[in-house]
This record gives structure tokens, C-alpha cells and sequence, in this order.
């Protein structure tokens, strides 16, 4: 058991993922302030390549042109109004159609008509004729995740937590090597590292697979640690274990639904920074168990 009893619970978890919320406004920044509209990603992994393919040579390729901006790849100036692809880009005007009421951005306030999202819901709370480039206000987004994230460990229910009557060093010995991912093969190794990878992929190179692999890794370990069973000496730390498990998954999932919401994306790696401090305190936990019982 020894040290890597420690080790296992901590990589169960993460620590804290700053660089996300930046990939996420830089995300937001191309969702949000683009018109209403489908998004359509390449289901395949493409090639760096056909990433930076310009076959109009607007200075916006071709990917960007048929997922993002809705233009024709092989016209520099799609609505043919005298001004080209990426100039109507970079003055917030919708390149695919002709001005001069072609202001690139989404419907706000009442004109909000779902308010299914977090990013809708934002969008709602907007006033109606707010100015283009105070819709991604730093410090509007940040009042509203505050105001939006909710309790950080979600309520498990009744009957989650699996208790057994034993008790004692062996009892606990057995407990801390069946959450220890150096003990129990079951549970993957997943670390803050692997997590921002994976974002990153997703969001530079639009590679999603990786995410979604870690997402069902992570419902893989909450369902492996459900299946423990905890000596009553433990039951308040495995309770917060399987919670803060939870909640990693739920806000991992959150990470790779970004294009669908990237508000509640930006929630989900406000939370999962702080689930840092939770897995920590887990982690001390069980470091004073084993100094409890003398398996250090």
C-alpha cells in the first residue's frame, strides 16, 4: 500500500486547469459572435494540412469557412459586397451576407427566445441593444458564473455509498487499495496534464476523440469507485470521494460539450479548478489513515 495509496487518489483527480478557461473565451470568442447557426465540425481528425488549406486565399481557410462562417471556400468575398471574407470577419460583419445590416452576433435579451444553456441563458440577461463587443465583458461573464455554478459536490443518492461492517487496520488497508489507481487496475490514471491535452486538441486542432475518451474514463472510475465498500471509519471520506468524482465527470463532460455552451464550459473549468482543492483534501485524508495505522 505504502505511498501509492496517496499517489492513486490524486490522480484520480486533478488539479487545477487554468489555461482552459483562456482556450474557452478564445472559443467563445469565434462562438458567440458569429450569427445563429449550425456548426460543422469534420467527424474525422484532419491533417495540419487541410487545417491551414485556403483554396480562395482570404485569409481564412477553407475548415473555418464551411464549420464556422458558413462562406464558400472557394470565393475571397462570399456575399459579394465589395469587401472580402476576412475583412467582414475581423469588423464583425457576417461575411455571408451583404451590408449593409450584416453585424455578426447573436440575438440578446428578449430576443433570447430558449433559455436552455448557460450561454442562453447569458445571452438573455443581455440588454437588447448592447454593443457587439461588450457581449464577451469580462467582467459580466465572470459575475454570471459566479451566480451560475451551483453547489460544487453534486448530492448523491440514497444508496450510492456502499458500507461494509468490517473494521480495523485491515478493513481500511483494504479500502485505500481498492480507490488507489496503483492497486485497483480498474481505475484509470487521469491527470490534470491529460485533461488540458485533450481540451487542447479539441478546441485548436478540432480533434474532440481524446476528450470524449476521458470522459467515459472518468464514468468508468465513478463507477468503480460506487462499487467499494467503506468501513464506517471511512464513510465521510469515501462520500466525498465519489462526489468529488462525480463532479469531475460531470464537468469534464461540460469541457467537451463547449461548442454546444461554452458559457457552462467556462462554469465547468471554474469547477474543475477548484475540485483540485477537494481532491487535496481527500488526499490528506487518506495520508493521516495511513500514518493511523502505520502503512506509510
Amino acid at each position: 500500500m505504502q505511498e501509492v495509496n496517496r499517489l492513486g487518489v490524486r490522480v484520480v483527480g486533478i488539479t487545477a486547469v487554468v489555461l482552459a478557461v483562456l482556450f474557452g473565451l478564445y472559443w467563445g470568442a469565434r462562438m458567440l459572435l458569429r450569427r445563429e447557426g449550425e456548426v460543422s465540425l469534420p467527424a474525422e481528425p484532419v491533417t495540419l494540412a487541410e487545417r491551414q488549406q485556403d483554396t480562395d486565399n482570404d485569409g481564412v481557410a477553407d475548415l473555418y469557412e464551411t464549420a464556422y462562417y458558413n462562406t464558400d471556400p472557394t470565393k475571397p468575398d462570399t456575399d459579394g459586397d465589395g469587401m472580402n471574407d476576412l475583412d467582414e470577419i475581423t469588423a464583425g460583419r457576417d461575411p455571408a451576407v451583404a451590408g449593409p445590416k450584416d453585424e455578426s452576433r447573436p440575438a440578446t435579451g428578449s430576443a433570447v427566445v430558449q433559455q436552455d444553456t448557460f450561454t442562453q441563458r447569458y445571452l438573455a440577461g443581455l440588454p437588447d441593444d448592447i454593443a457587439r463587443d461588450q457581449i464577451l465583458d469580462q467582467a459580466r461573464l465572470e459575475a454570471f458564473i459566479a451566480a451560475s455554478r451551483g453547489p460544487l459536490l453534486p448530492e448523491l443518492p440514497e444508496g450510492t455509498i456502499k458500507m461494509t461492517a468490517a473494521a480495523g487496520k485491515e478493513a481500511v488497508a483494504a479500502y485505500l487499495d481498492a480507490i488507489s489507481a496503483a492497486h485497483n487496475k480498474s481505475l484509470r490514471v487521469i491527470t490534470s496534464t491529460d485533461i488540458e491535452a485533450a481540451f487542447r486538441l479539441q478546441v485548436q486542432s478540432s480533434q474532440p476523440q481524446t476528450m470524449r475518451d476521458l470522459v467515459i474514463a472518468l464514468t468508468n472510475n465513478v463507477g468503480v469507485l460506487e462499487a467499494a465498500a467503506a468501513p464506517a471509519e471511512v464513510v465521510s471520506l469515501h462520500t466525498k470521494l465519489v462526489a468529488a468524482s462525480r463532479a469531475l465527470r460531470d464537468n469534464a463532460a461540460a469541457l467537451r460539450d463547449i461548442q454546444q455552451d461554452f458559457v457552462g464550459g467556462l462554469i465547468a473549468a471554474k469547477n474543475i479548478e477548484e475540485l483540485g482543492g477537494v481532491f487535496q483534501e481527500i488526499a490528506q485524508e487518506v495520508q493521516a489513515l495511513e500514518g493511523k495505522y502505520g502503512n506509510k
